[in-house]
């Protein structure tokens, strides 16, 4: 389209006559600005092509004679005469609908994705109170079975049969593990639901209580554990993270194998792309690549490892990757077969 500096259509192609609907003899002399649906906003498009020499991806809605509208790019520049003013401009219309639906689209599944996104939220809340609920209230019977249990061994201890001490053991450790699982899962639904303050604290304090609590197994399997120098300040919440640095101590002593000749544990930190990476490796049975996000799952234990290590709670790991998210990190694993695993986490820095 060409247009007079007035205003007014002087030449026009193929192209707008079947965007408008009108032929170019109807077209040649009118106002241009008559065929955008919003015309002043037309019009201070062509005020600022004459200002400024031209105009790129005006947005802007053309309107055809049938009341269709398509949504077009409005690029326009000036052409002078031989005398250096302004003889008119040069405008061209570029079709943006699949554009347009392309994006109102996209909004569409975003406003769907957040609403999902809010549900499962919801949900997963919702599930971390149920299983609140419920472990906090199954502690009270079992409380009660190892009470009644101390007080049949303390009233009929001397008449119990080996078989009846047998029994009483079976229950005594039945009724330890169940609390050692359900005090698990009420850390689990914890976590992201109860937030506890957040300070600044040394990485090798954390390390140092936790092999101190975990002593007696670390002698028994003649483990050696390694502890990196100078090992960072981090940030976050003290008690959430000592159990993630317990839990994969842990996690290390359990899966080093019971025939391992030089059992060795190492804790460090190192840089990868700029960011500090924190890892716990051992040199144990190792875990299969498949396996390796199962691992961080509720309740699963690899069958394999089950006679290496006995049992547990599964949901160890578990406490441990949600801790680590919570905190704004991520944690993965390197592991082979035969050839031990390392366990890597990252942590959110302090905001400055």
């Amino acid at each position: 389209m060409v247009i007079s500096p007035e205003g007014e259509i002087t030449d026009v192609n193929r192209a707008t006559e079947v965007v408008t609907g009108y032929p170019r003899d109807k077209l040649i002399g009118t106002h241009f600005s008559e065929y955008f649906t919003d015309p002043r906003k037309a019009r201070q498009a062509y005020l600022q092509v004459l200002r400024e020499g031209h105009v790129r991806d005006y947005p802007l809605e053309i309107r055809h004679r049938d009341g269709k509208v398509t949504p077009v790019f409005y690029n326009a520049s000036v052409y002078h005469d031989a005398k250096g003013d302004i003889a008119g401009v040069f405008a061209a219309a570029r079709d943006i609908t699949r554009r347009r639906d392309a994006e109102q689209e996209l909004r569409k599944n975003e406003k769907r994705l957040k609403a999902l996104l809010a549900e499962v939220a919801a949900k997963n809340e919702e599930l971390d109170s149920f299983v609140y609920r419920v472990s906090h209230d199954l502690k009270s019977p079992i409380v009660t079975i190892d009470g009644f249990v101390g007080a049949l061994r303390e009233d009929f201890g001397d008449v119990l049969s080996e078989g009846g001490e047998k029994y009483l053991k079976y229950i005594s450790d039945a009724a330890r593990k169940m609390e050692l699982l359900i005090n698990d899962l009420l850390a689990l639904s914890r976590i992201g639901r109860v937030t506890r303050k957040k300070t600044e604290f040394p990485f090798a304090r954390l390390v140092k209580d936790a092999l101190k609590a975990l002593q007696p197994q670390i002698k028994a399997r003649g483990i050696v554990v390694n502890i990196q120098e100078d090992l960072p300040v981090i940030y976050g919440e003290r008690m959430r993270l000592a159990r993630a640095v317990d839990n994969l101590l842990t996690n290390a002593i359990k899966y080093i194998g019971k025939e391992n000749p030089s059992p060795r544990i190492d804790v460090g930190v190192e840089e990868q792309d700029g960011q500090k990476v924190f890892f716990v490796r051992d040199n144990g049975i190792g875990i299969e690549k498949r396996d390796f996000d199962k691992i961080f799952q509720v309740f699963h234990r690899l069958p394999s490892a089950k006679k290496q290590v006995g049992e547990g709670t599964g949901v160890g790991l578990t406490i441990v990757k949600r801790i680590i998210e919570h905190h704004g990190g991520k944690i993965w694993l390197i592991s082979e077969p035969g050839k031990g695993s390392t366990f890597y986490f990252t942590l959110k820095n302090k905001e400055a």
